[in-house]
């Protein structure tokens, strides 16, 4: 497995770990044993939080908070991370116990998605912020340039226009 995940850690996140332990945790789901991807989890969706607010901030400076704020939510969801991990792989590489595995649990947004926070959360702590950054930059372009395109909801739409124009929200 570990010339298998140095070829994918390599070919996904650009780069090539001397300790791959890390990202074998990333890709462990809580079913396959002790050691999984959930601490990892927890700090990979913060990471990608700060790199996706920073960039939002960067590329939108004359967008609202409320803009930005929806923006983000949308490109740090569980389906966002789903469709990086499936485009990167990361299914395939996926421990899971026997019954996650019958469930289907490799393709699903929820563990894929969580395994892709996991991976941005080992990238960090090995390779550090930067290399993070670079990572989720590659990989969520699309979907920000197919989100400056996205129609708004129109809940929040006539919240916006109700609050922009002293009215009460409906």
């Amino acid at each position: 497995m570990s010339a298998d995940l140095a070829a994918f850690l390599r070919d996904a996140l650009g780069v090539t770990p001397a300790d791959l332990t890390p990202f074998q945790d990333a890709l462990t789901h809580p079913s396959h044993g002790k050691r999984n991807y959930q601490r990892l989890e927890f700090l990979g969706d913060r990471v990608l939080g700060l790199v996706i607010a920073e960039w939002l901030f960067e590329r939108f400076p004359h967008e609202p908070e409320g803009q930005l704020s929806h923006r983000l939510t949308t490109l740090v969801s569980r389906a966002s991370c789903g469709e990086v991990g499936r485009a990167i792989g990361v299914p395939e590489h996926l421990r899971l116990g026997k019954q996650a595995r019958a469930d289907g649990a490799a393709q699903g947004d929820n563990v894929v998605g969580d395994a892709v926070e996991a991976l941005i959360g080992a990238l960090y702590t090995i390779e550090g912020l930067d290399a993070a950054r670079r990572f989720v930059r590659r990989h969520w372009a699309p979907l920000v340039d197919a989100h400056v395109l996205a129609t708004r909801p129109p809940k929040s739409l006539l919240h916006e226009w109700a609050e922009g124009h002293g009215r009460k929200p409906p």
